[in-house]
């Protein structure tokens, strides 16, 4: 009986070192990313990608260290290359044509956390990139998940962060002069806050005719409330210079006389404390957005501080000058101050997700 359990464990022995190995390699793999995940942008999709790699190959060896006859190993082994073949070719089109285009996405940065992005139907600012989608939150503070095969085979606008053009199209007749025109729309626009306005004179209707209105906007962070903004100045200025805006072919549908549909002028509220501090409707619609583009800027500052924490360590190591020592030590001493707040805001905020 003895002889048979230590022939017994002599025969587990190598499968269950695989496993070992296996269990040990996968928490060094989790500890090497949860210790460096605050310089790391992509570190969830390496680590998960190293994890399965290691699954994978583990998978085989513990197969092959069975204490059993080659000729069941070999059908083990077919039965799992079968299911492992089936699998890619059911999900090719799908799952690894996302994880492809996901890769393809993340090297080739055409977009981060925090930027605002249009494409089909979709308008809004990122808050997260994984290896098979990527997530969105729109304009009415919802969010939206879009395949990266989808990203990838679709035209995506990109809004530059600042000397963004806002723009908007009104319809006028030909009763009113151009020049007129133009120089109301300029100063709506120049009232919004825009710079360097222009103006496109984009269709010849039959009954009206098409002005488009451009202007570059510092901080495309308040796109959508400026373009608001931008809308209703223009309606403002028109009225207040007497440019009616309706098409003479309103004339034709309903005959009103003369009359011109113009309300009276208002006096604008006085601003009062409250509405001189009120938050931009942007900070509120995209407050994960936000949050996301705060954190990946926070990941690229770590990253620039290891760059220099290594120049300066390089440098210490070629001066002999003391003074210069000093200075480098207080530089490092200063740097590392600096990521260690960094990486703890990190933290904070990823317990206040919940993140594990």
């Amino acid at each position: 009986m003895m002889e048979k359990l230590l022939e017994l464990f002599r025969l587990l022995i190598e499968p269950t070192g695989v496993l070992l190995v296996l269990i040990l390699l996968m928490i060094l793999n989790n500890y090497i990313f949860s210790k460096f995940r605050s310089s790391t942008a992509n570190g969830n999709i390496v680590k998960r990608s190293i994890a399965t790699f290691l699954a994978l190959i583990g998978g085989l060896a513990f197969i092959l260290a069975l204490p059993i006859n080659h000729t069941l190993k070999g059908q083990i082994l077919s039965f799992l290359g079968i299911i492992i073949s089936a699998g890619i070719a059911l999900s090719s089109t799908t799952v690894l044509g996302n994880l492809i285009a996901g890769f393809m996405n993340n090297s080739m940065n055409r977009f981060h956390n925090g930027d605002l992005i249009s494409i089909g139907d979709f308008q809004g600012r990122v808050t997260r990139k994984s290896a098979f989608h990527t997530e969105m939150q729109l304009e009415d503070s919802n969010f939206v998940t879009i395949p990266n095969l989808y990203m990838a085979s679709n035209p995506v606008k990109l809004t530059r962060k600042s000397n963004t053009v806002i723009a908007t199209s009104v319809s006028l007749g030909y009763d009113v002069p151009r020049t007129r025109i133009e120089d109301a729309l300029k100063s709506a626009a120049l009232e919004t806050g825009l710079k360097d306005p222009y103006v496109y004179i984009t269709s010849l209707g039959d009954y009206s005719v098409v002005y488009k209105i451009h202007g570059f906007l510092a901080d495309s962070s308040k796109f959508f409330s400026t373009s608001s903004l931008l809308n209703g100045n223009v309606m403002d200025t028109l009225h207040e210079n007497n440019i009616e805006i309706a098409s003479p072919s309103f004339m034709n549908q309903r005959r009103v006389d003369d009359r011109k549909f113009i309300p009276p002028s208002q006096s604008e509220p006085a601003e009062t404390e409250d509405t001189a501090g009120e938050t931009a409707p942007e900070d509120l619609v995209f407050d994960e957005a936000i949050k996301s583009e705060e954190e990946e800027n926070k990941r690229k500052l770590l990253q620039k501080i290891a760059k220099k924490q290594a120049y300066y360590k390089t440098k210490l190591k070629e001066t002999r000058d003391q003074q210069k020592i000093t200075t480098i030590e207080a530089a490092q001493q200063r740097l590392d101050e600096l990521k260690t707040k960094i990486e703890k805001q990190i933290e904070e905020e990823k317990e206040e997700k919940g993140e594990k």
